[in-house]
């Protein structure tokens, strides 16, 4: 039996010989950028799907929806980033008194 290391290794080989055999990355990554919500197409699915907006009015609303979740993820990054930031000086702090 292959030890995890070894099944490692396999697996980057396998996923870099498939890259490496792939014409059209754009078309191979395609389905997946869209259904990302980094995309508008993603956020306009999602408006679309409530039902509450006109057709025209989707485009901008998909470009807001996108802005507020970005915003939101960069607000929860820095409180994480505060949040380590303070263990790491607790646990120094705590380290050096001992």
């Amino acid at each position: 039996m292959a030890s995890p290391e070894q099944r490692r290794q396999a697996a980057l080989i396998a996923v870099h010989t498939s890259w490496a055999n792939t014409t059209d990355r754009r078309a191979r990554t395609e389905a997946a950028t869209k259904a990302s919500p980094v995309s508008l197409e993603y956020w306009e699915e999602v408006i679309r799907a409530k039902g509450t907006h006109r057709e025209e009015d989707i485009p901008a609303a998909a470009v807001n929806a996108r802005s507020a979740e970005m915003r939101r993820r960069a607000l929860k990054s820095a409180q994480a980033r505060k949040r380590n930031k303070h263990a790491r000086q607790e646990a120094a702090r705590l380290a050096a008194s001992a």
